[in-house]
């Protein structure tokens, strides 16, 4: 099939969440179809200094956008019916390349990337539509209400009826919709009664992500994320002002390292704090991860499935982590994941690993059992080959390309 894929951001360098689940699913797609991308930017990093290369094959349509335009946009949003989410990412000069394409018989599916892009593929019924949603945003919004006293917030608290009212409308609107996480699935389906809702959860890269049997640096604790993502920055600051230094009485060599993509002020000046370390930017964070003796995931709102979990199972690194995202994982909490539901809990479950050589070994084996018996990327896309095995049909227009 010949799938346009549309997207709110160029996916390379793949250095958040977002872009890595677009990263593996191109690069799915692309093994069997005919892909295009449809992205906002201008710019398509192959870099050696990145980790994650593009797939090749991938027809590029990039479309690029000023923070002007960004600006003009969400002003715009004020006027809207549509969540902010959606009017930053208009594109007229994308919306015409797409109606241009469709005319021309070019397409034979459409493949959103995340509710924001959902509004460019709403005029054409007539061609097959998927919205990966990833996790839903009315429910990212509705665990993080400890914000909402704060003025700087306060757009996201106009936008979160939008962004509700919204996402409710679009699985009506689509032949299929993925949600990465049951929890998130179970949210929208409550909502919605929709009955094309699908998991597809995110993966993990087992070979690029193997396991790593190099002793780690003791008493290393990691967090990693994209930083200026606020559950992420979030996060980092509750663990290093809240629990790290109760992990520090039982463990005084502990130390914090906190790694990742445009760490924001208030990330940025954790590295003020005694045992704390802050590294901005690092092309490839495996190695960062790999040397480390528990990464923490303290996460206190947010939605869907954590990439930082994952990968951190697959490179034998024991997690502690909050209860949520571990949801998105298990059925229950009773796995290899050592769980903290408050700082003290948090600290102790932390100093337990740092200390224990024991209980890190079998945690850091059974993690990497857990990513290889259910978290490779074939075994996680499957039930999107199952849809699209559906979709396929020959074209007339080209009957000798395979990737047609």
């Amino acid at each position: 099939m010949r799938i346009a894929y549309l997207t709110p951001r160029v996916p390379y360098p793949p250095i958040s969440g977002g872009r890595l689940r677009a990263h593996y699913m191109l690069q799915h797609l692309a093994r069997s179809h005919a892909v295009t991308v449809y992205a906002i930017g201008s710019h398509w990093q192959r870099s050696a200094d990145f980790a994650i290369a593009p797939p090749s094959g991938l027809e590029q349509k990039l479309f690029p956008k000023s923070l002007l335009g960004y600006g003009y946009c969400a002003f715009k949003g004020l006027f809207s019916r549509l969540p902010f989410q959606v009017k930053l990412y208009e594109s007229a000069a994308l919306a015409r390349a797409l109606a241009e394409d469709v005319k021309r018989g070019q397409i034979d599916l459409l493949f959103v990337h995340l509710l924001r892009m959902a509004d460019y593929v709403l005029p054409y019924a007539g061609v097959p539509r998927i919205l990966d949603m990833v996790d839903s945003l009315c429910l990212h919004y509705h665990r993080m209400p400890r914000i909402w006293h704060s003025p700087r917030w306060l757009a996201t608290r106009v936008d979160r009826a939008r962004v509700c009212k919204y996402e409710a409308e679009m699985p009506g609107r689509f032949d299929s919709v993925l949600l990465a996480s049951p929890a998130d699935l179970a949210w929208v389906r409550h909502r919605t009664q929709a009955e094309n809702l699908v998991l597809v959860p995110n993966g993990v890269d087992l070979e690029h992500c193997s396991l790593n049997d190099v002793p780690p640096e003791p008493n290393r604790i990691i967090f990693f994320g994209k930083l200026d993502y606020l559950p992420n920055a979030d996060a980092a600051i509750y663990f290093a002002r809240e629990i790290f230094p109760l992990v520090k009485r039982s463990v005084p060599e502990a130390h914090l390292c906190v790694v990742g993509w445009s760490p924001p002020r208030g990330v940025r000046a954790l590295a003020r704090l005694q045992g704390v370390t802050v590294r901005a930017n690092v092309p490839d964070i495996r190695v960062e991860v790999a040397k480390s003796s528990v990464a923490v995931a303290p996460l206190r709102f947010g939605a869907g499935t954590q990439y930082k979990i994952l990968e951190s199972l697959a490179l034998g690194v024991p997690v502690v982590a909050t209860p949520e995202p571990v949801r998105a994982l298990l059925e229950d909490t009773a796995g290899p994941i050592l769980i903290g539901s408050n700082p003290e809990e948090f600290a102790d479950q932390t100093a337990r690993l740092l200390q224990d050589a024991g209980l890190r070994e079998r945690a850091r084996r059974a993690g990497r059992l857990l990513v290889e018996s259910r978290y490779s990327w074939d075994d996680a896309l499957a039930p999107l080959d199952r849809i699209l095995d559906q979709r396929a049909k020959p074209t007339k227009q080209c009957p000798e390309n395979p990737l047609c």
